[in-house]
């Protein structure tokens, strides 16, 4: 099983970033607004988060791509 960590603490800009959203191969990865979204209001404070763990193959390319360093992939035995 892989598993796939994020901090949101370092993760300040991941519109602005896209560096693992644009790297990863298997589309993992998606951003969303941490308040939601309200009518009428452009929506803001986006956070990135993987949608699809279970396509993550394991190759790294989204850890090694992060320039903040907030993600972290690994291989847990089940």
């Amino acid at each position: 099983m892989i598993k796939i960590e994020w901090d949101d603490k370092k993760c300040t800009a991941p519109r602005d970033c896209r560096k693992c959203l644009d790297a990863c191969p298997q589309g993992v990865f998606m951003t969303y607004p941490r308040d939601g979204r309200k009518p009428g209001k452009a929506a803001g404070n986006w956070a990135v988060m993987p949608v699809s763990p279970s396509l993550c193959t394991g190759c790294k390319i989204c850890e090694e791509t992060c320039p903040k360093n907030a993600i972290t992939v690994s291989v847990v035995a089940d």
